[in-house]
């Protein structure tokens, strides 16, 4: 009877999925269900990061990869000769996707995906000297197509310094065909020394209360009403974000405090939410009324 029992268990553990890696194909969560944006949509990236270099920058799912426009600043180290850049078998080294990074993309993809190199380029840039662009196509592992096609570039320094882009978590909601709700949070930010991290009560408050002030202060247009939210839930995701020295993936904690828009009765009810994001120290995404103008 025991054997029988281990027997079944070991079954289980076999045909069962592997809960919590995010490497494994998932149910594509609500929070990122709904509401992305691309290059040439409106908004699109570079309406909700306006510093974002749009030649190198983009986006995959509600993750924005942003780099900044290139300049000199005061101590950067003289751009070295042609001669001298950091070979392209080093720079494809440094930069590799590693499996952080592609359980990243399948979080925000649903689904498990493949990177395919698709270019090395070397780019010369003005006062700043040399510069590795490499990019890759991301295709699902299965094959098909998932929407708008996805790439990522890695950018590295003449020297041989991976340069890493600036990383945003953001939601869009469409109020009409003219009008969208945008929230935009800075992940790449360092907490300062004396802050502490929030309870999640702590956080659903200052999601709702943050959120509540923004709509009371928007400008309601002659012949409409108000914009109305009701508050659904409060809940936190871990995003893959590095890979420890003992293999194991390292993830940033953030929170999404969720609404859902409450039409008049003779409206077409969306079943679509609109987050608020939250750092695990209460740090609350920009939120923003983006306009179309025309």
């Amino acid at each position: 009877m025991r054997s029988l029992l281990l027997m079944a268990v070991m079954l289980m553990v076999l045909l069962s999925p592997v809960w919590g890696d995010p490497e494994q194909e998932q149910t594509l969560d609500p929070m990122f269900a709904h509401g992305s944006c691309y290059l040439g949509s409106e908004p699109n990236f570079s309406d909700l990061v306006p510093d974002a270099d749009p030649e190198t920058s983009f986006d995959i799912g509600h993750l924005i990869f942003a780099y900044a426009t290139p300049y000199l600043e005061e101590g950067d180290r003289t751009p070295v000769s042609l001669d001298s850049v950091v070979p392209v078998a080093k720079v494809m080294k440094l930069v590799a996707p590693d499996k952080a990074l592609k359980a990243l993309v399948n979080q925000q993809l649903s689904t498990n995906h493949d990177f395919d190199f698709e270019q090395t380029e070397l780019v010369s840039i003005e006062q700043i000297g040399y510069r590795w662009q490499v990019v890759w196509s991301i295709h699902p592992s299965l094959g098909g197509f998932t929407g708008v096609p996805s790439r990522y570039r890695a950018l590295v320094s003449d020297r041989g310094k991976v340069i890493p882009p600036d990383l945003y978590l953001y939601d869009a909601y469409n109020l009409d065909r003219q009008e969208s709700l945008c929230s935009n949070l800075k992940l790449t930010v360092k907490p300062k020394t004396q802050e502490v991290k929030l309870t999640q009560q702590q956080i659903e408050k200052q999601g709702r209360t943050t959120f509540q002030k923004f709509l009371s202060q928007m400008k309601v247009a002659p012949g409409k009403k108000p914009l109305r939210f009701e508050f659904m839930d409060c809940r936190s995701i871990a995003l893959p974000m590095s890979v420890g020295a003992d293999g194991a993936l390292q993830t940033l904690k953030v929170w999404g405090v969720n609404f859902k828009r409450v039409g008049a009765p003779d409206e077409e009810q969306k079943d679509e939410l609109f987050t608020v994001w939250l750092s695990e120290y209460g740090t609350v995404s920009d939120l923003k009324l983006f306009s179309r103008g025309w």
